[in-house]
């Protein structure tokens, strides 16, 4: 808001704060509605360019986040990875007891 737009929020009753509150929260959610909407037209124009649904897309950005949060993996079966976050798995837990360091494991 430039200064000579400001408003002298002092000088208002409260009805007039009220109704700019109120004003202010509607403004909010129609842009917040209008972000969303932008977002989910460019969507559809990937999916169209690519010629894959949405859900195709969200579904294969899914994989591609797991496979690169993996951050550790078992060296004795590649199947078990862990991300570094929450409880260390078990496959872990075993190998550092043994005396591996973790960094063995980092990918």
């Amino acid at each position: 808001m430039s200064k000579n737009n400001a408003i002298d929020l002092d000088s208002l009753n409260v009805d007039e704060l009220r109704a700019i509150t109120e004003n202010a929260q509607q403004l909010i959610a129609k842009k917040q509605h209008q972000r969303l909407y932008d977002a989910y037209m460019q969507f559809e124009q990937i999916s169209e360019d690519s010629n894959a649904t949405i859900e195709e897309i969200l579904k294969a950005g899914e994989k591609l986040e797991k496979k690169r949060s993996i951050k550790y993996r078992n060296t004795d079966n590649n199947e078990e990875t862990w991300t570094g976050r929450g409880r260390k798995p078990t496959w872990l837990v075993e190998a550092l007891n043994a005396g591996h360091d973790i960094e063995d494991f980092a990918i």
